[in-house]
């Protein structure tokens, strides 16, 4: 039995003759299946080909993204590191007022606030890490570090609101502990438990701290109490006050060029009881200044406190 064929006529619009063609059922099902592959083939390059482009778009973006959380994470870090900066003035200030109040200083693994155990976030679990593991790492970082301060910072909080009770439930404790820089003038040698004395050219305790000033600047009580001896002291002191605190706290003035109160009196924190100058074994004038507790010599940069204002 013949196969059907099929006439395909082609009519022209001008005088030009007819064109026909025949073709056979098969003939129209292969143009048929070419063309339906042909467009296939060109609509799968058209969408490899666009979704080519929209992911160089999105890398780009991507790294645009990238570019600008890295610059803004640096600004964290500048301003983590300012803030570190304050928490380590907080820290040293809170260990002050413990001791004024009479409180141990906070340990330091407790200092320390760290955490972990479940639940505690980890850099491989970030999606910013997951995107891109140099960022992430800066990001979790700084994200890290910034945390350590803020629970740092609640810790001092509570440590220095504790502190502040215990001043304001004992006013009087607080008036008799010395708080004040005696004098107004740079530190030329530091407490020491062994250290070269600059005349004797021998190594022996250094039991106070050095405050360099000029001969006639004043020397001020650091805290109410009473004066308990005042002339000439043996040892390199030459004239000397020493005060009666209470509470277990005596004070040193050494080196004065001249005393202005007596044996007996009582002073107040920022009276002023004599004038710097060089006597006694020196090298120069300062004032030699010590606070002892309980009978033992400790370093009174513990107790100073740097914005403290006499009563």
């Amino acid at each position: 039995m013949a196969r059907p064929k099929w006439t395909l006529m082609l009519v022209p619009h001008d005088n030009e003759r007819v064109r026909s063609v025949q073709m056979s059922s098969s003939g129209i099902r292969v143009v048929l299946s070419s063309v339906l592959l042909l467009t296939i083939l060109m609509g799968t390059f058209a969408i490899g080909f666009f979704v080519k482009a929209e992911a160089g778009l999105r890398a780009e973006r991507i790294e645009r993204e990238n570019e600008l959380l890295a610059a803004e994470v640096e600004v964290m870090r500048g301003q983590v590191d300012i803030l570190a900066e304050s928490v380590e003035s907080l820290s040293r200030k809170d260990g002050k007022f413990r001791t004024i109040a009479g409180l141990p200083p906070l340990d330091a693994d407790v200092q320390r606030v760290g955490i972990g155990g479940p639940g505690t976030p980890t850099l491989e679990n970030t999606e910013v890490y997951k995107l891109d593991p140099e960022v992430g790492e800066e990001v979790f970082a700084a994200s890290y570090d910034l945390s350590t301060l803020l629970r740092r910072t609640k810790l001092l909080h509570s440590s220095m609101d504790q502190a502040l009770q215990l001043l304001e439930s004992n006013t009087a404790r607080l008036a008799a502990t010395p708080s004040i820089a005696p004098a107004d003038g740079p530190l030329s040698s530091l407490f020491s438990k062994n250290r070269r004395h600059p005349v004797l050219r021998i190594t022996r305790p250094h039991e106070g701290i050095d405050i360099a000033a000029l001969i006639g600047e004043e020397i001020l009580a650091p805290a109410k109490g009473r004066v308990i001896s005042v002339g000439n002291e043996p040892g390199g002191y030459g004239k000397t006050v020493q005060i009666d605190h209470g509470y277990g706290y005596v004070t040193r003035f050494a080196h004065a060029s001249r005393i202005l109160v007596e044996e007996g009196d009582i002073v107040k924190r920022g009276d002023v009881i004599a004038e710097v100058g060089a006597t006694g074994l020196v090298s120069g004038p300062h004032l030699h200044y010590e606070v002892e507790v309980n009978g033992k010599p400790v370093d009174p940069l513990n107790f100073i406190i740097a914005d403290a204002i006499p009563d």
